[in-house]
């Protein structure tokens, strides 16, 4: 019993620890997402151990000092993202300016009712689903009364997007930044108030045997996106299936690339993936913004049949106190790191 849980022990710190290593295969950055589940996994495991004793041996020394250095990293880690932390994204003073949801609707998934009321019930400004192919482009066009405006890309391959609006879309592209099955959608969005937004949507795959045999595709597009949005000085959001968790190296990469904020950081993890796994999730869906905004809500919505949950973030317009928030700055390295990546992804 002993010896099986120091194996354990020993997987749960190598798991713990692998993300560091740079190398974007699969079998490296797949350790990215279950941070979490490592950190609970690293302390029962450790609390185990010490109840049964030790015997003073090397080895058992050094199997409860890693497990208990790997708990500690854990928890620093992890950090940020408990109601502990101080908020990135400040809280609103004003009324809301902008409702977004962001919904991959999986696009085997039937139960389109489920989605059509979620999104009656929430009435978001406007709203994204990805993995959407034609039937679903037809069953979300019943939606096109509330939301005239609307980008369809119905695609088989589980990688089509929908975006549908009561705010007017203006200046839309549709482009491919990396991988030429793989679009996203940049467009202004203009606000109630008369000022235009820029939001880009995006769905890169995600590192996983049966999508990608590596990240760099995935990064690549994050930090493309990244740059665009640091050229513009304007009110920006980036929202969609990002397949990479708030707390992955990628992704605080291209917050310190493109300066936008986390609403997560302070609030908590929002876990979308996997809906049908309760101890096997984490958050892949996001929305970013920048400091022209602030949050007046975000939660995680109900089950839409998917093997994602939707979520919600509503914000308030408040350019005037953008100084207040501080969103990551990206020092000498990042910018560097940054190309490297996008470099790897074109050379393929």
């Amino acid at each position: 019993m002993k010896t099986t849980l120091q194996i354990l022990a020993v997987m749960v710190s190598l798991g713990t620890f692998a993300p560091h290593i740079r190398c974007d295969h699969w079998t490296i950055r797949g350790w990215d997402f279950p941070r979490l589940q490592l950190f609970v996994a690293a302390v029962a495991t450790l609390a185990v151990l010490l109840a049964m004793g030790v015997d003073g041996g090397w080895w058992d020394s050094a199997v409860m000092c890693l497990l208990a250095v790997a708990a500690i990293h854990g928890a620093v880690w992890m950090w940020p993202y408990t109601r502990l932390a101080a908020h990135q994204a400040l809280p609103a003073n004003g009324e809301s300016a902008l409702k977004v949801v962001v919904a991959n609707v999986l696009m085997s998934n039937r139960r389109s009712d489920l989605l059509l009321d979620e999104i009656r019930r929430c009435d978001p400004d406007l709203f994204v689903a990805v993995e959407t192919d034609q039937w679903w482009c037809d069953e979300i066009s019943t939606l096109s009364d509330i939301y005239p405006h609307a980008v369809e890309l119905p695609q088989d391959d589980t990688y089509g997007m929908v975006i549908r609006s009561r705010l007017p879309l203006v200046e839309t592209q549709v482009e491919t930044l990396v991988k030429p099955e793989i679009k996203s959608v940049h467009t202004g969005v203009r606000m109630p108030n008369g000022r235009t937004l820029r939001m880009h949507a995006v769905h890169p795959k995600p590192p996983f045997p049966d999508e990608a045999e590596d990240s760099t595709g995935r990064d690549a597009e994050l930090l493309i996106v990244g740059r665009r949005v640091a050229e513009h000085d304007g009110p920006t959001i980036v929202l969609g299936d990002l397949n990479d968790v708030a707390w992955s190296r990628t992704t605080k990469l291209f917050q310190r690339v493109s300066g936008l904020l986390d609403p997560r950081i302070g609030r908590g993890f929002f876990s979308t993936f996997h809906a049908k796994h309760r101890w096997m999730r984490w958050p892949l869906d996001h929305v970013f913004f920048s400091r022209h905004f602030r949050l007046r809500e975000m939660k995680r919505l109900g089950p839409i049949g998917s093997d994602h949950f939707p979520i919600l973030a509503d914000f308030s317009f408040e350019p005037e106190n953008g100084d207040d928030q501080d969103p990551p700055v990206m020092d000498a390295g990042d910018e560097h790191a940054a190309e490297r990546k996008i470099e790897n992804a074109r050379d393929r």
